[in-house]
């Protein structure tokens, strides 16, 4: 992701900082695991406690950050006595679950009849015609898992790869209206991940000391998969509007239900309604409030937020950060609260880092800044800035800085991105469309300039579904434990 005359280390941050190391070797040497535990968990105000852990940064190097992003996302009650029985009881739901979805035709040869189960039966009934369906969701899931952090060695595991795309296939089924969509994989990986960190780091200690009967339940390796099932999941019901094509009713006494959006356009089930809306209302009224100039930059650009925000919104800002910093960010969105309000905030906090490169750019170079976005070499600072615009009152202001680069980079990127979104437009009939969707039809067919104006490729409220992900940057293979708990490195 990064340019490689870049630097990670922002001007405040100290230079020992910079220096990534594995905590399995610091298990030992610092803090005992039984104290940290009890530092996190330890009486009944806990829950207050590992909220602020998370919002402040401080569980980087935590061995337990997987069981607070539990407690975070409600996998576990905040009532410490039913954690066990609960992921139990959820490890049992997703073996169910797997048992159910993922078929074996074969299995059933002779539990049914063979006029319906049969490889060439088309009844609804077949097993072997299901299993034909299936074959083809898993291979759609499939190419996706593949890309996923290709920089990673770790997600090149194929039993890593085999867990992901059961956990997404397993998702799909038992959500039928939503089934899969693009991105999703990305919000699991950084969990299976997290999860496979801790369980690591728990193994190593456990050979040293007994540990207690909730870390051996809760940090045991053999549910690896389905603890994610149960994290993704519940991060997925706060989630889900943002990829889907359907829209929330609550009806009084009745669960809510999921709808066809009556008189749908085909435009608006590419990114759902709910999607747009959001990234809509974060430019128009929050990057309005805090940055008018910036935004009047955005509006006279033609730089819709469907562009580049839907991504960012989607994958929690999954492709923006390096994994390390990542999982600080999804750190304090968990910990703030489940629905991820904070998540409008951190996007204003975003643009304003890159706001005086954005302003002095044109439409090209905007796109590549937005599209690749530049590195951050303190996030927490970016979260305080983050909380600071939400709520100023409670919040001290935080140090300001800003992106300084050479932008040629962000130049080339931007137009890059404009040469694969620009696409052929069929002869207009100006005596059938108005004026000004006719100037938008010369501007994407104009040839390309290096002015101010530059090409606005797609309109504000007709992104292409196909845009809002493009293909993964190249970025470099990266250390397991280093990203896990270490602090920010030079990549």
């Amino acid at each position: 992701m990064q340019h490689p005359n870049f630097e990670t280390r922002h001007p405040l941050q100290q230079e020992e900082q910079e220096t990534g190391y594995d905590p399995l070797q610091n298990y030992n040497r610092n803090r005992d695991r039984k104290k940290e535990w009890d530092d996190l968990f330890q009486d009944s105000n806990y829950l207050a406690r590992i909220r602020q852990a998370g919002i402040n940064g401080r569980l980087r190097s935590s061995r337990f950050r997987s069981v607070c992003w539990k407690v975070y996302l409600d996998v576990l009650p905040e009532d410490k006595t039913q954690w066990i029985s609960r992921t139990k009881e959820l490890r049992a739901q997703y073996e169910k679950i797997k048992e159910t979805h993922i078929t074996n035709p074969r299995k059933a040869a002779g539990k049914q009849d063979l006029v319906v189960n049969n490889p060439l039966s088309q009844d609804e009934g077949s097993l072997w015609n299901k299993f034909f369906q299936d074959k083809e969701l898993r291979s759609m899931i499939k190419q996706d898992v593949l890309r996923t952090f290709p920089e990673m060695l770790f997600f090149q595991e194929e039993d890593v790869r085999t867990k992901l795309t059961d956990i997404l296939f397993c998702y799909a089924r038992e959500n039928e209206q939503l089934l899969y969509k693009q991105g999703m994989h990305e919000l699991l990986a950084p969990i299976v991940f997290v999860l496979h960190c801790d369980h690591q780091a728990f193994q190593h200690a456990s050979e040293t000391a007994n540990p207690s009967e909730e870390m051996k339940v809760l940090l045991d390796p053999k549910f690896h998969e389905h603890d994610a099932y149960a994290m993704f999941s519940l991060l997925m019901e706060t989630a889900e509007p943002w990829f889907s094509s359907f829209e929330r009713e609550v009806r009084k006494g009745k669960e809510e239900m999921l709808t066809s959006i009556p008189f749908a356009r085909p435009q608006d089930l590419g990114p759902s309604v709910a999607i747009v809306t959001k990234v809509n209302r974060i430019q128009d009224q929050l990057v309005k409030k805090h940055d008018i100039e910036l935004y009047m930059h955005l509006n006279r650009l033609e730089i819709a937020p469907q562009i580049y925000g839907i991504r960012w919104v989607r994958l929690l800002f999954g492709r923006e950060f390096p994994l390390q910093d990542l999982l600080v960010v999804w750190d304090a969105l968990f910990a703030d609260s489940i629905t991820l309000d904070l998540v409008d905030y951190v996007f204003v906090a975003m643009l304003l880092y890159i706001r005086d490169a954005l302003i002095a750019s044109n439409f090209q170079t905007c796109l590549g800044l937005l599209m690749h976005y530049p590195p951050i070499g303190d996030i927490h600072s970016l979260l305080l800035k983050a909380l600071f615009l939400r709520d100023p009152k409670n919040n001290p202001r935080p140090v300001n800085y800003q992106f300084q680069q050479n932008l040629d980079y962000y130049k080339t990127r931007g137009a890059d991105f404009v040469n694969k979104t620009r696409t052929k437009v069929a002869p207009l009939n100006i005596n059938k469309v108005s004026s000004s969707l006719l100037n938008f039809g010369r501007k994407l067919i104009a040839p390309m300039g290096g002015g101010s104006s530059g090409i606005s490729p797609i309109n504000r409220a007709k992104t292409p579904a196909h845009h809002l992900l493009p293909p993964l940057p190249q970025r470099k293979t990266l250390s397991l434990t280093s990203v896990a708990h270490g602090p920010t490195v030079r990549l």
